[in-house]
């Protein structure tokens, strides 16, 4: 690679030169078709300038005649970020321009020019980790393992604040982007362009090479591998022994024996030492590489160092593992001595076949017209085959995937990109394992379909299936094939379709895993994904064209969303939307809502979504086909095999088999450890199927599931907490109730999106004493974890429930949990009214528990509002009524108000005499909860009187509680107090790092609180 004087790798130039090439113009025309000088083309293609003007870069593309990728490219190459060695000082700017990562060496992240800073430690390991696996889902639990060998006690809180931070970093400022990285239900997943990426865009030129013609793929390749910098991710240590770096590691090394062997057969061996030298350094017992190094010595006239090389790969090789160099480099040692030519002449592609050979069998179907997205996909194929160049047996790829992902489509459009590598032909066959028919091809017929490709007649057609096999595998032997076997049932249906002898490749597609063939027959597995939204969208830009999709992108977006990224349900809507052009997307949109398996009907049973995924489900066993219409019946398309087992009313044991088959047929998708997914159109399909079945019985004992889980959980986060009685489950349920503190608020994470869509569905369905019973169960999390949005939906549900059914203890309650939410999100009209009606119950009811809750939170209000004489009222009027009902737990919390609105009031005195009396009743009752509160507050006292010590570690003392408790609103507040008593203190760095942790989690709360916290940081300097 020719380097400019400042040092910056003139990747221009090489593209400029390739594509000059490729137009078939010299530099004299191009600058004239530019209107540039001669001197100016030269000086960009050997590296000699600077970055060209934007202006110039725009006459280049269209003096080319360059569109699509090839420009995107050249302009790229043109205003891509500096090299490692070069790049400028962070600023801390947000990016004006799309992002762009670099892991071709340390990882870098850059908007236009400016680097764009992202943190140290953990927060590059996890941005890291998303770049390997751009636009795919990387579980949560591949995280977790690479940021802590003991995770934490709530890891996925850990995790969401390092996204947080990474999204505040990445992000582009313009509202109707998509989220760079976004949660999927597989997990966290970073959304970029081939363009924002250095691999991507390494993958996309090898991609190309391999079509090009040898000069211009020459000048691709090396394009391609002056992206890197260095080793992957080179300074992030637990990704340097990941499996996916290591996979780029093998995608260079693949690349650089390719292009060393074109430049040795151009006569340029001098453009290849560089990078052969730096691999083999890296890589000190790769034979292939050395032997490349050699021959590029040897051809540059350095005969001695070429066999210097040898000796010392000889020596490593002999001490290191005790066996001699492999042929390649015994023949390339004997050429040196020799003094032959390395490689000989391409060969002319006007060659003429012998006139007797049959020609090549050339069956794949056509090629998918402007086929998108799938760039993971297609390089990970990429790889496996450029890593099977010189294989010891037969390279074969399970591709699998469900129904309708474009599993075929792939496996086709790659076919069509590596056809030229496979000059002995192509075979392909429909397997028919999932055909409306019923009825699979069988290996026999295959067999007989692939011999009539291969010129075999008629008449010598061998009689016995063994002997036709025979004869098949003989007339592989030896041969560079490509085979695709499509839409295979199981590997005995496939595995005798595989050639015997290497050479060949063969890709089979099923919407099973195949895991026969990857654990017997060492098939590489890949798994198809549904479209990212990113590729969704350009799906169907490309089908109905570009205008129509950037006239509605809201109309765009829900079709993306209510397609489930799934190709064939896109490609339906895409085929209304053409042929039905007076009808806007909107409508289209607005039909899906309706029925979607009805708007994706097509009355043609190959491609309407009903039918295809009933191929599917007509396979399964009994009970695997009951298993997934009862998965209908399920709130969400997640859940975990206790909820499964639930549903069934069978043990989890009985039921894993069953999930596992269902796994297998990619109906459902098991992405954590006991957790299982299916996309929204499949389960609505299976909502279908569900209606004939008896749902109550079913649908009992999920809800029980769920419920006497919660509660159990709820007991553990809030053990003085008493909710009242709950019956026995039903029979059949699995409870799996978790055994300590952190457990619990682990489910709850877990859960959580779950147990509201429950509450949501119990309160619709006719099953309203779960829906409010549920919401209270999931109440305390809700709060502590400041979702509060969420807990006003669910006690919504659960209030319209308890109305429903005259529950007039569970309308209170409701109205109180609505009515402390309400105090948090600063609306006070609403906790009035609901404070009210809760008393108006309470007091007909003659509930003294409840009477003394509702004036606690009207505390709460009147403190809110600056009435604090009011405040300090109600809470003595709840702590009056406690100690004449004997409530223990409520005289805590009512005590522990008393103690606040005295310490509001200047009484800091009166305040530490009941704070004090607070602790005491809270700690006899194990009440955690209420001990934080009465630690804060106590501190609080301590602050106003000026002892410094004491308020301190009252602070801390809560803070700790709260962490345990996973309370983050109130732990937050805390920690602004322990601040501010630091800075009062003269501890201006104890008093930002307080500062900082609370900002951290109210911005995450997106709590109006944040604002008054930022101003103090920028107060302090910060």
């Amino acid at each position: 690679m020719r380097v400019d004087k400042s040092g910056e790798a003139s990747g221009f130039g090489v593209l400029l030169r390739a594509g000059r090439h490729a137009a078939g113009v010299s530099q004299r025309e191009l600058a004239a078709r530019a209107g540039l000088s001669v001197a100016a083309v030269r000086d960009l293609e050997q590296g000699r300038s600077r970055r060209p003007r934007p202006t110039a870069v725009e006459a280049l593309v269209g003096a080319l005649g360059l569109s699509g990728d090839g420009a995107a490219s050249l302009r790229h190459a043109a205003t891509g970020p500096y090299p490692a060695a070069q790049q400028p000082p962070a600023r801390q700017v947000q990016p004006a321009e799309p992002i762009r990562l670099a892991i071709l060496g340390p990882l870098t992240v850059h908007g236009g020019r400016e680097a764009v800073p992202v943190g140290r430690g953990s927060r590059r390991v996890v941005l890291g980790r998303l770049a390997l696996s751009m636009n795919a889902p990387v579980p949560v639990s591949d995280l977790v393992s690479l940021l802590w060998e003991t995770p934490p006690a709530a890891p996925a809180n850990a995790l969401h604040t390092y996204l947080s931070r990474l999204r505040s970093a990445l992000q582009p400022p313009a509202p109707d982007r998509a989220a760079v990285i976004s949660r999927t239900p597989a997990g966290y997943q970073l959304t970029l362009t081939d363009e924002q990426l250095d691999l991507a865009e390494f993958r996309h030129q090898v991609r190309q090479a391999r079509r090009a013609e040898p000069a211009v793929a020459l000048d691709l390749l090396e394009a391609a591998l002056a992206l890197w910098h260095g080793a992957p991710l080179a300074d992030i240590p637990q990704l340097r022994d990941h499996p996916l770096v290591t996979a780029v590691v093998e995608e260079r090394i693949a690349a650089t024996l390719r292009y060393a062997e074109l430049a040795l057969t151009a006569g340029q061996a001098d453009r290849c030492l560089r990078q052969l030298r730096e691999l083999t350094t890296a890589n000190p017992l790769h034979e292939p590489l050395h032997a490349r190094l050699i021959a590029a010595l040897a051809a540059s006239n350095l005969q001695a160092c070429a066999l210097a090389s040898y000796t010392e790969i000889r020596r490593r090789l002999v001490d290191d593992l005790g066996v001699e160099p492999g042929p390649e480099l015994m023949n390339v040692h004997r050429r040196v001595l020799r003094q032959e030519p390395m490689f000989e002449t391409a060969p002319s592609f006007d060659e003429s076949p012998v006139a007797d050979k049959p020609r090549p069998p050339a069956q794949l179907p056509a090629d998918i017209h402007r086929f998108t997205g799938r760039t993971a996909a297609l390089a990970r194929l990429d790889g496996i085959l450029d890593a099977g160049h010189h294989p010891p047996a037969v390279v074969i790829t399970a591709v699998s995937g469900t129904a309708g992902v474009g599993k075929t489509a792939l496996a086709v459009h790659w076919a069509h990109q590596v056809v030229d590598q496979f000059p002995d032909g192509q075979l392909y066959v429909n397997l028919r394992g999932f055909d409306p028919g019923g009825s699979p091809m069988t290996p026999d017929e295959a067999v007989g379909g692939f011999l009539d490709a291969l010129g075999v007649t008629p008449q010598r057609l061998p009689a016995d299936p063994t002997t036709r096999l025979g004869l098949y595998r003989s007339l592989l032997a030896g041969k560079r094939i490509l085979l695709v076997l499509d839409n295979a049932r199981d590997a005995e249906q496939v595995r005798p379709l595989l050639p015997g002898a290497p050479g060949c490749f063969a890709v089979v597609t099923s919407r099973n895993p195949l895991s026969g063939l990857v654990a017997a027959d060492g098939a590489h597995p890949l798994t198809v994904e549904a479209l990212s939204q990113n590729d969704a969208r350009q799906l169907l830009a490309h089908r109905i064209g570009s205008h129509r999709t950037s006239a509605e992108p809201d109309a765009v977006a829900e079709i993306v969303d209510q397609c489930a990224g799934l190709p064939i349900a896109l490609a339906i809507t895409a085929a209304r939307a053409a042929t039905q052009p007076g009808l806007s997307l909107a409508d289209l949109a607005s039909d899906l809502l309706g029925n979607r398996l009805d708007a994706l009907s097509t009355g043609d049973a190959s491609t309407d979504v009903r039918s295809v995924f009933s191929w599917s489900y007509q396979a399964l066993s009994p009970a695997a086909a009951r298993l997934f219409r009862l998965l209908g019946r399920h709130p969400t398309p997640e859940l975990s095999t206790a909820a499964a087992a639930s549903l069934l009313g069978l043990p989890s044991a009985r039921v894993r088999p069953v999930l596992s088959e269902l796994t297998r047929a990619h109906l459902v998708s098991e992405y954590a450890l006991g957790r299982y997914a299916m996309h929204d159109l499949l389960h609505e399909y299976a909502s279908q199927l569900a209606l004939d079945e008896q749902p109550d019985a079913a649908t009992v004992r999920m809800l029980d599931h769920y419920l006497h889980t919660a509660r159990a959980a709820d007991r553990l986060l809030d053990p003085a907490r008493d909710p009242g009685p709950l019956g026995p489950p039903s029979a059949g349920v699995t409870v799996v109730p978790p055994t300590d503190h952190n457990e619990a608020l682990r489910w709850f994470t877990t859960e959580h999106r779950v147990l509201l869509a429950a509450v949501d569905y119990a309160a619709n369905a006719g099953f309203g004493p779960y829906a409010w019973q549920l919401a209270d169960a999931a109440a305390t999390f809700l709060y502590r974890q400041g979702m509060w949005h969420d807990q006003v939906t669910a006690q919504r549900h659960a209030l319209h429930a308890a109305a429903q059914s005259a529950d007039v203890p569970a309308q209170g309650s409701a109205h109180v949990h609505l009515a402390r939410t309400y105090i948090r999100l600063r609306e006070y009209h609403e906790t009035e009214a609901h404070l009210r009606a809760a008393l108006e119950l309470y007091r007909e009811h003659g509930d003294p528990d409840g009477q003394a809750q509702t004036h606690h939170y009207f505390g709460a209000l009147r403190e809110q509002q600056g009435r604090h004489r009011e405040a300090l009222d109600h809470a003595q009027q709840a702590v009056a009524i406690c100690r004449a009902s004997g409530l223990r737990f409520g005289l805590g919390h009512a005590l522990n108000a008393v103690s606040w609105y005295h310490i509001l009031l200047g009484n800091h005195h009166d305040a530490l005499t009941a704070g004090q009396e607070a602790i005491k009743v809270t700690q006899d009752l194990g009440d955690r909860a209420g001990q934080a509160n009465a630690w804060d507050t106590i501190g609080y006292a301590y602050h106003h009187l000026g002892d410094d010590d004491a308020a301190v570690a009252s602070y801390r003392r809560a803070i700790d509680l709260y962490r345990d408790l996973g309370d983050r609103y109130y732990g937050s507040l805390t920690l602004t107090r322990l601040a501010e008593r630091h800075r009062a203190a003269g501890r201006l760095d104890s008093a930002r790092d307080a500062y900082q942790q609370a900002l951290v989690v109210l911005e995450e709360l997106t709590h109006p609180d944040s604002e008054r916290v930022r101003a103090e940081l920028l107060h302090l300097g910060m």
